[in-house]
């Protein structure tokens, strides 16, 4: 009896442990439901998705990836199918932010009916368009546990609005980022979102409702949701950028009463939106960033808001003081007035007295912010304070206090002097205070101060000394470029931030080696340690297998050696820069398995010729070769770089042609292949892309090429070539052209008068065009406890790499005697023509005078007459004007007294005659040198002195321009007249001589008289 008690009593327990154990399975029919939605998918799309879903047949389905189940029923109750999330490489090189699995599929609600106890179901980020035939949304009217559908980042029409109608158990609706403001072809022919069938009605039930990004426009969106009722259960409304132009009339915002979160950002509202807004009384959240708003904020309506807890002002355009009556709103929690206008010392505003304060967000407006922030010790949950780009007040005498708040955010630009009560904050993990010139030794105390640090911008500043840098493992971002700090990097720097992702520490004095500690940190995805003094070697270990970094920038150093031996791996590099370092040897093959997008070895010392494989890398965006000492032929291969827009291989010893395929490349924008010996003519540029083109100093021979006109070229450089034959008028086409420069060839012709056509335009060049920008990783410094959405000036270091990592793009010319260079935003700034040592003749062209914004004209050397224009006195903005060596004749126009802005004039070696200009303003520093070479021109600072009017010989009128005026001296014809006349009187006198025998022998009796004469007197001397 005892043994059959022991037998049952362990059948019951085996029983009820496999009862339990298949309580906690899902439904084997929910489990055959998702593997035929899986399969659904997968043959719509051609791919492998969902892969976790049934990789085992006994797998429980409740585990697989986006499924939840109830804990009690094991029945599924939330399905959730997310998009891939696409890596951050994926992103740069595809340009997409989302993935488009589902575009192929459509929606089939006979997939989902099988999931009774249904309560979520999360669909976003798929590009899905549409439904099968009959199987639209009101199909899962059975689901009457349904309450969350989220269909954000699809392409659903205005037609699923009919479609939801259907489900009045939703709480919870999310149609953002779709294309609702598009039609049903056969449906609908008006654009109101409410119209006919398009009705969103029905709902009940709802609360939450998104229809943010969508492009709708309607006057009245209330009445087209039906939510203009005293029955609406809405809570939450987000119709953010919509184009919507009044939102709703003012008299019937009373309908949102019961409202607590409304978000209407980048949509047009009504003037008086804020003067009305007190009647929704339960609002907690307000947020009308970008929403066109102007003036001075009402003292009615927003101040009468009393449970507002977030509101969001940013991007408008208000103006002066913020009302006293915000001072009332005693539960605020997030103000965000960022990007607006906003005047007064925030010390004395309304801010100071809001003591539930967490964000203070007054970035880029013209606020006076105290450093001391004495005015908020006792806001104890202040927690993030951004305020870059306002009017910092300095103290003059320090304020020792302790305050309350203990900040985890803090960003401050242009504030000259670090804020005293930093000493007592320990919390903090976001620190910017960037651009502000504070000197003294670099703040270790304040990163020792902060264990929690994720973010660190402390770039533009003076910071000296060396790096005690401490230990911080949440450290993600660390931006110190900019400064005066000396020393060694730590050699442990890669266990002292194990998971950096980005750091820049370019434009210091870092000398010593590059720590091979680097290769611990194993986020680590961009280094930029450019413009300081190390040494040494690359290490091999910078580029170990399963490496993240994707840039790296160590350009302007005294590295050398070999770029990366045969054993690194940098299958992951897209951005390399090496440039103006003292690397040697040929370019390594290691190279050639790196999915490059952007190479620079510029300015170093390699050797050899240009390997054929870097034609296999057909990511390249940006190639730069240029200051090295490579030899041989541009590699046909570069023909397989079709994507390439910046090719810079100047300064090299490279020979041959260009190879005639570049003329297909649609992308190319930037060429250099100045100071080789490249020949032959270069028609293999013909794109309309191209903007600038610098070939100087090579062995082109040809003419100039026509279809230069039909480019958008910006910067033309041929100096120091062969080229010859007239400049084609078809250059004067090149609308946007800025600098030209045609000197030193063999150019002939007149100078066409339609340049005078050309650099009319405002002309705004791409700062950055090459520029290598990043995608936000996201660092969310706000942990999800504020409901709008708010927004730093700083865009979580993706700003570190947007102005600092490019290839260098710009352009060298002469002016002033000198040769600059001009990049970036400067080229905006600079216009010029240099057609200087050529065989240009002809008049200088009346139409000259018509550049305006022209800052260098270089016209000298060559054959050029007539006269100076006294119009160039209209080219009110040049700087260097050199008319020298030439046939110019006439006065020196006294109205060029007017060019302000010039620095270097030259007109000497011509014909010119009469009085210099008055030794006054500018023209009072030009030296002798800028007037010498003209016989007949006298005049401070010539040596020679006009005495009196009288003797100062006049110039001829400017001649009419179809003239042909040689001038008073043709030097030319001066020297043919006078050999001609001297041949002839020695032929003659040969000829008198033959003839007559008396005459020949006087003459020859004289001659021998006169030897001897001398022979004797210098026999005498000795």
């Amino acid at each position: 009896m005892t043994n059959s008690k022991i037998v049952y009593w362990w059948l019951l327990i085996l029983f009820m442990a496999n009862g339990w154990l298949c309580c906690y399975c899902c439904l084997n029919e929910e489990r055959t439901a998702l593997l035929h939605l899986k399969a659904n998918i997968n043959y719509s799309t051609g791919n492998d998705y969902l892969s976790s879903w049934g990789a085992y047949e006994t797998s429980d389905c409740c585990q697989w990836e986006g499924i939840v189940c109830s804990n009690i029923t094991r029945r599924v109750v939330e399905l959730s199918i997310m998009a891939k999330q696409i890596s951050q490489e994926e992103q740069l090189i595809n340009g997409t932010y989302r993935d488009d699995m589902l575009r192929n599929w459509l929606f089939n609600a006979s997939l989902f009916i099988p999931f009774k106890n249904l309560k979520a179901l999360i669909i976003p980020g798929h590009s899905v368009a549409g439904w099968v035939k009959n199987e639209g949304f009101e199909k899962l009217r059975p689901l009457r546990k349904l309450e969350r559908l989220d269909l954000s980042g699809n392409q659903f029409n205005r037609s699923i609005f009919q479609s939801l109608s259907q489900l009045s158990s939703l709480k919870s609706l999310n149609l953002s980022s779709n294309n609702i403001a598009s039609r049903s072809e056969m449906w609908f022919t008006d654009n109101k979102i409410g119209s006919g069938s398009e009705r969103l009605s029905g709902l009940d039930k709802l609360e939450i409702l998104d229809l943010s990004h969508n492009n709708l426009e309607d006057e009245n969106v209330l009445s087209a949701l039906e939510l203009n009722t005293s029955r609406t259960t809405l809570k939450k409304l987000d119709i953010r950028y919509n184009r919507f132009q009044s939102f709703i009339p003012n008299e019937e915002l009373g309908a949102l009463r019961n409202i607590v979160y409304l978000l209407l950002d980048g949509n047009t509202l009504d003037e008086n939106f804020l003067r009305s807004s007190g009647v929704m009384s339960s609002l907690k959240v307000l947020s009308v960033a970008q929403c066109n708003l102007n003036g001075t904020l009402p003292l009615q309506g927003l101040c009468d808001l009393k449970y507002l807890e977030e509101l969001s002002l940013s991007r408008n355009s208000f103006i002066g003081k913020l009302p006293t009556c915000l001072g009332n709103l005693a539960f605020l929690r997030v103000i965000d007035l960022t990007q607006n206008q906003f005047t007064g010392n925030i010390a004395l505003s309304p801010l100071s007295s809001l003591l539930s304060l967490e964000y203070l967000l007054i970035a880029s407006n013209n606020f006076e912010v105290p450093i001391s922030f004495e005015s908020f010790a006792n806001h104890s949950k202040l927690k993030f304070v951004i305020a870059d780009f306002n009017s910092v007040i300095v103290q003059t005498t320090p304020i020792s206090w302790i305050p309350k708040f203990q900040l985890e955010a803090l960003s401050l630009f242009n504030c000259s002097q670090m804020p005293n009560f930093l000493h007592s904050q320990h919390h903090l993990r976001l620190l910017r205070i960037s651009k502000c010139n504070i000197g003294g030794d670099f703040p270790n105390w304040l990163l020792e101060n902060n264990p929690k640090l994720g973010e660190v911008y402390l770039d533009g500043n003076a910071f000296t000394g060396s790096l005690q840098l401490p230990f911080l493992p949440n450290l993600k971002a660390f931006d110190i470029s900019n400064n005066k700090i000396r020393g060694q990097l730590p050699a442990n720097i890669g266990s002292i931030f194990p998971n950096l992702v980005i750091s820049t520490m370019s434009n210091n004095m870092l000398e010593g080696l590059l720590p091979s500690s680097f290769a611990n940190m194993k986020n680590l995805e961009c280094l930029d340690l450019s413009y300081n003094k190390l040494k040494g070697e690359l290490p091999t270990r910078l580029a170990r297998k399963g490496s993240k970094l994707y840039l790296l920038r160590l350009s302007n150093n005294m590295l050398k050696g070999e770029i990366f031996p045969v054993s690194a791996n940098i299958n992951n590099f897209q951005y390399l820069y090496l440039d103006g370092n003292n690397f040697s040897g040929p370019i390594p093959q290691t190279l050639s398995t790196a999915p490059l997008r952007t190479l620079d070895l510029s300015h170093n010392r390699l050797s050899g010729s240009i390997p054929s494989w870097l034609g296999n890398i057909s990511s390249f965006t940006s190639l730069a070769l240029s200051k090295n000492h490579l030899n041989g032929h541009i590699p046909p291969d570069f023909c397989r770089l079709e994507g390439l827009e910046v090719l810079d291989i100047s300064e090299n010893n490279l020979v041959g042609v260009i190879p005639s395929c570049f003329s297909s490349f649609r992308d190319l924008k930037r060429v250099y292949l100045s100071k080789n010996k490249l020949q032959g003519e270069f028609n293999m540029f013909s794109n309309s892309y191209l903007k600038v083109l610098d070939l100087r100093d090579n062995n082109f021979s040809g003419s100039i090429p026509k279809w230069l006109g039909s480019s958008g070229i910006t910067i033309l450089l041929l100096k120091g070539n062969h080229l010859q034959g007239t400049i084609p008028t078809e250059l004067c086409h090149a609308s946007e052209l800025r600098i030209m420069d045609l000197s030193h060839n063999n150019l002939s012709g007149p100078i066409p008068r339609c340049f005078g056509n050309i650099m009319q335009q405002e002309f705004i060049m791409e700062v950055y065009p090459y520029s290598t920008s990043f995608a936000d990783p996201g660092f969310q410094m706000f942990g999800g406890d504020a409901a709008i959405e708010v927004e730093f000036s700083i865009t979580s270091y993706s700003t570190i790499f947007f102005l600092d990592n490019y290839v260098w793009v710009g352009a060298e010319f002469m002016t002033k005697h000198n040769t600059y260079s001009y990049e970036g935003s400067i080229v905006d700034y600079m216009s010029g023509i240099d057609l200087s040592c050529n065989q240009l003749s002809g008049h200088i062209p009346k139409e000259l005078s018509n550049l305006t914004q022209i800052r260098a004209l270089n016209l000298s050397h060559n054959h050029i007459a007539g006269t100076i224009l006294s119009a160039f006195s209209k080219l009110l903005n040049i700087e260097s004007l050199d008319l020298s060596y030439n046939n110019l004749t006439g006065n020196i126009p006294t109205q060029l007294l007017d060019l302000t802005t010039l620095e270097v004039f030259s007109v000497a070696h011509n014909n010119l005659t009469g009085m210099t200009p008055q030794p006054i303003a500018q023209f009072g520093t030009f030296k002798e040198s800028s007037y010498e070479g003209n016989p007949f021109l006298c005049g401070p600072p010539l040596p020679i002195s006009c005495t009196s009017p009288n003797e100062i010989p006049e110039s001829p009128l400017e001649p009419d321009c179809c003239e042909d005026d040689t001038g008073f001296l043709d030097i030319e014809s001066f020297y043919i007249s006078f050999l001609v006349a001297f041949a002839n009187v020695v032929l003659v006198m040969v000829v008198v001589l033959w003839v007559n025998p008396y005459w020949r022998n006087v003459w020859f009796y004289y001659v021998e008289y006169y030897m001897y004469s001398c022979y004797y007197f210098f026999a005498s001397k000795m």
